[in-house]
This record gives C-alpha cells, sequence and structure tokens, in this order.
C-alpha cells in the first residue's frame, strides 16, 4: 500500500470530513508510475453556498497523516521536526476558528 493511501486511511479515521474532496488516483503500486492526490478547495463560504470542497486546514491534515506514514516507514529527525510544525499550524487555525466564532463572523466572508 502507498504512503498516499495510508494517509488517507488514517486521515479518513482520524478527522472523517471532506473526505469525498480528497481523492487519489495511480495508487497501484507500480514503480515509475507516480500516485495522484487531488483536493477539491472551498468555493465561498460555506454559511453562504454550503460545504463543495475542503478546507486548507483539511490539506494539512492529510499532509500530517502523509508524513506520520512516512516517518513510520523512514523515521528521522526532519521528519518528526515536520510532522511538530503541521501540528503546530494546525493548532493555529483552529485558534483562528475558535476566534472566528466567538465573533460570529465563522462561515462568512468577514474580518
Amino acid at each position: 500500500m502507498r504512503h498516499v493511501e495510508i494517509a488517507q486511511n488514517k486521515y479518513n479515521s482520524q478527522y472523517g470530513d471532506n473526505v469525498s474532496f480528497i481523492t487519489l488516483e495511480n495508487i497501484e503500486d507500480i514503480k515509475g508510475v507516480a500516485p495522484k492526490v487531488t483536493f477539491t478547495i472551498q468555493s465561498d463560504p460555506i454559511g453562504e453556498v454550503g460545504v463543495n470542497g475542503c478546507q486548507a486546514l483539511n490539506m494539512l491534515q492529510y499532509c500530517k497523516c502523509l508524513f506520520e506514514s512516512l516517518n513510520d516507514a523512514f523515521p528521522c529527525r526532519e521528519n518528526s521536526l515536520t510532522i511538530t510544525k503541521i501540528e503546530e499550524a494546525i493548532h493555529w487555525q483552529d485558534a483562528r476558528t475558535k476566534d472566528r466564532e466567538r465573533r460570529k463572523v465563522e462561515g462568512q466572508n468577514l474580518k
């Protein structure tokens, strides 16, 4: 199983949202054939148009799962630091969302 597929399975089990907006192609383990990960990005505020894609946060979460898969197979300090920095980015995006919810502007094109 390729790391992109392991990452998607891990993402689905950890986060479970927006899974239909993250798709994989070429996941067969064939030498020289690169797997393809596609993210369909949310267009316009969810409060105005509903969910029609994933958020940048979902891409960070998927990338974290990918680096965790790589680090499980090829552990190194650099992978571990990358995971930590992605976790930090996720933390700050969560803080941003909580602030926007507190100010009642989440899901809208308002500052």
